[in-house]
């Protein structure tokens, strides 16, 4: 079933070579990964989006693309060319051959995955080894909760959680801040995914979607509370607060929630007890008939006369 696969790029280093040519044995059908070595050289508009540690995440495109059979009847192989990838670069390691083998063996095989490893590849200017991926935060727990959320979706209404590379964000403007939070809300290119009611066919993404970022900074356990925060999120399109996805600065590592803009609130009181008290109350906002306008007046006057109280 191999003969089809004409692969004439290798490592040049035995043992990666070799467990590429054992992942290329076991293909069986076309949801079988082609598993290869990628050159550096393929990668064009290479972004920095992210860095955990000894890992630093890259968008690009690679030129040729992974290869795959668009009919179980094809013969022949062809590449989905142009693709962008995410390169999950692994560096100042003691033992790089073995490092880059064992976390390749963590991934599923298959094409029909969330998660999906196209191959291996090098820098040529630092000899570090890179992943390629159809996406990837760079942090394994991160990339854990997404692909557990991801495996929970069965209908159209549930949201399709993803990791967002920061260079997806555009037209950014500060909106608030909220002690170790800031918002800002911007225009996402590619947008969330989506799978209009009744539909069977792909998903499809809903573009230049404005958006809001929730930046979390000056955080002890970055990774463990932007994981939480996601958690406390209703996981339905049809919320009225929804939250598509984490994202990373890539100049400040900090981790960004990235949510609807349903609620465009650009003020806060500035005690950060009664702002999350607020922002509790947000997200527990199941549709339009959860806000109405007596109490929303009630609640919004009790609120001022606690802060003229402490002005006191």
């Amino acid at each position: 079933q191999n003969n089809s696969i004409n692969l004439v790029n290798w490592s040049g280093n035995e043992k990666i070579d070799d467990y590429i040519y054992e992942r290329q044995l076991k293909i069986k059908d076309l949801n079988d990964v082609v598993f290869e070595w990628i050159p550096y050289n393929q990668f064009n508009e290479i972004e920095k989006t992210g860095i955990n540690g000894s890992i630093t995440v890259y968008t690009a495109m690679w030129k040729n693309g992974p290869l795959c059979k668009k009919h179980i009847t094809s013969k022949n192989y062809t590449r989905d060319s142009n693709k962008e990838v995410a390169l999950k670069c692994l560096h100042n390691l003691q033992s790089p051959i073995e490092f880059v083998i064992n976390e390749a063996k963590k991934y599923s095989t298959k094409n029909d995955n969330f998660l999906v490893l196209y191959g291996i590849s090098q820098n040529p200017d630092t000899n570090d080894y890179i992943l390629v991926f159809n996406w990837t935060s760079g942090n394994e727990k991160i990339d854990d909760y997404i692909y557990e959320r991801q495996l929970k979706i069965k209908s159209h209404n549930d949201v399709v959680f993803e990791w967002i590379p920061y260079n997806q964000f555009n037209e950014i403007e500060k909106t608030g801040e909220n002690g170790s939070i800031t918002v800002y809300s911007a225009i996402w290119k590619n947008g969330p995914l989506y799978k209009k009611y009744g539909s069977s066919e792909n998903y499809t993404r809903d573009s230049y979607k404005n958006v809001a970022l929730k930046c979390l900074h000056n955080l002890q356990g970055p990774i463990e509370f932007v994981i939480n925060e996601a958690k406390k999120y209703s996981t339905k399109n049809d919320n009225f607060l929804v939250l598509y996805g984490i994202s990373q600065n890539p100049d400040t590592n900090n981790y960004i929630l990235v949510q609807n803009n349903s609620i465009n609130l650009v003020n806060w009181s500035g005690n950060e007890k009664i702002d999350d008290y607020i922002y509790e109350r947000q997200l527990k906002i199941k549709g339009h008939n959860d806000v109405q306008c007596g109490k929303m007046v009630l609640y919004a006057k009790s609120i001022v006369q606690v802060k003229i109280i402490q002005e006191i």
